[in-house]
């Protein structure tokens, strides 16, 4: 019986000597369909142990990208199964609100057939039914984000505007924005006791995750959200 408790304490230790793994792969302007043809070789080949998909801004509010629900809704299921059947856990990030006074300025108000936020309020709600019934965790950064009163035009907010940035964007956070949901993941991942065994980490997505504007862009490093969540994973 000692000898079985010392086998089980040495692997406990060995577990938690093991360092934390980053992944990012974000990448700018893709939508579901984009995150699709990738999936294989950006998610499958690299065998995370834990996988991170926020993915719908592009498929709700970038006018060249735009698909109706029921696309979005089969191909967002489509990617949480592939990646289940990997063995990896899956945690889901919900969209960001946005700025449409600032896309409206890049994007022809016409070509949308209903206001932005409610598309991505809808996508919202798609990504927490999909997290339900595919038994999968789901992080609600909207709701965050919408309780926070972003996004704003102050030089406080958390996404990139003219007054803290000089960018009339209204869609990415800015460093700032990024540590706040690099913090939200990390105690979501705690707080779930995701953090004991699961130590390969991919973050799968388009802009946000590949962290536009960012110093360290599309990478761990520097100012993007998984960079944050790597630098508050070496702490543990």
């Amino acid at each position: 019986m000692r000898y079985l408790l010392l086998c089980c304490l040495m692997a406990c230790v060995a577990c938690a000597s093991r360092p934390y793994t980053v992944i990012n792969k974000g990448v700018g302007g893709n939508s579901t369909s984009d995150l699709l043809r990738r999936v294989e070789q950006d998610v499958v080949a690299l065998r995370p142990d834990l996988v991170v998909l926020m993915a719908g801004t592009n498929d709700m509010v970038n006018s060249g990208k735009l698909v109706p629900y029921g696309q979005y809704t089969a191909q967002y299921r489509q990617l949480v199964q592939r990646i289940r059947q990997t063995g990896a856990k899956v945690v889901l990030m919900t969209s960001l609100p946005v700025d449409t006074g600032y896309l409206f300025q890049r994007h022809r108000r016409g070509l949308y057939d209903t206001d932005p936020n409610v598309r991505i309020d809808s996508a919202c709600a798609i990504v927490r039914e999909i997290a339900a019934s595919e038994q999968v965790y789901c992080l609600d950064l909207h709701e965050v984000f919408v309780r926070r009163g972003e996004p704003n035009r102050t030089a406080a907010s958390l996404i990139v505007n003219a007054a803290n940035m000089g960018r009339e964007d209204g869609i990415h956070p800015t460093a700032a924005g990024y540590r706040f949901m690099a913090a939200q993941l990390y105690d979501y991942l705690k707080k779930h006791r995701l953090l004991r065994r699961y130590r390969r980490i991919l973050c799968f997505g388009d802009s946000i995750t590949y962290g536009a504007f960012m110093d360290g862009a599309g990478t761990d490093t520097g100012d993007t959200y998984p960079a944050g969540l790597k630098r508050l994973l070496s702490t543990r």
